[in-house]
C-alpha cells in the first residue's frame, strides 16, 4: 500500500514590507555619558554623534547631528531614543532642514563586540522640495562598534 501526500504551500504574509532604500549613513559618537547603573536595570547614558548621509534616489544627501537616551540591559539588549537634524547638502550652496526623532532596538552581537539592531525614525521639514519626507517612516538597519565609537547604517522606507 503505497500513501501519498498532497502538500500545499502555505505564503503567510506580514503587514509591513519595506520599500526603497533611502540612504547609507556612516557615524562617529562625539559625546558620551553615564548616567545611571543599575544590576537589573542596566546601564543608562546621554549619547550625542554626528554622521554623513549619502542619499539614494530622491532622498537628500546631507549632515546628520543627534542626540538621545540609551539603556544597555544586563542581557545585552538596548533601548534608544534619538533626536536629530539632518541639513542636507545641496550644489548650489542652498540646504534645507529635515527634524527627526528615532527609537532604537538593538542586541550585542560576536561576544558583545558589535551591536545589530533597528531603528525607526520618522520626521518633519517645512521645505517644500522635501515636504514629501513628512510622510515617510523609514526602518534603519543599523550597526555599533562601542569600541571604536562608530556606527552604519543602512534606511529603507517603511511602506
Amino acid at each position: 500500500m503505497q500513501i501519498s501526500y498532497n502538500v500545499a504551500l502555505l505564503k503567510v504574509q506580514l503587514g509591513m514590507t519595506l520599500g526603497e532604500k533611502l540612504f547609507e549613513e556612516r557615524g562617529n559618537v562625539t559625546g558620551f555619558k553615564v548616567t545611571k547603573v543599575h544590576p537589573t536595570e542596566g546601564a543608562t547614558m546621554e549619547v550625542s554623534f554626528t554622521s554623513e548621509i549619502r542619499g539614494i534616489g530622491r532622498f537628500p544627501s546631507g549632515k546628520n547631528l543627534g542626540s538621545g537616551t540609551v539603556t544597555q540591559y544586563p542581557h545585552g539588549m538596548v533601548d534608544g531614543s534619538y533626536q536629530g537634524s539632518l541639513m542636507t547638502t545641496a550644489e548650489n550652496d542652498s540646504s534645507d532642514q529635515f527634524v527627526w526623532w528615532a527609537h532604537e532596538k538593538t542586541k550585542a552581537v560576536e561576544g558583545g563586540g558589535k551591536f545589530k539592531g533597528l531603528t525607526m525614525i520618522t520626521g518633519f521639514t517645512n521645505s517644500q522640495k522635501l515636504s514629501w519626507m513628512n510622510n515617510l517612516i523609514i526602518a534603519l538597519d543599523l550597526e555599533t562598534n562601542p569600541e571604536s565609537q562608530t556606527f552604519k547604517a543602512t534606511a529603507y522606507e517603511w511602506k
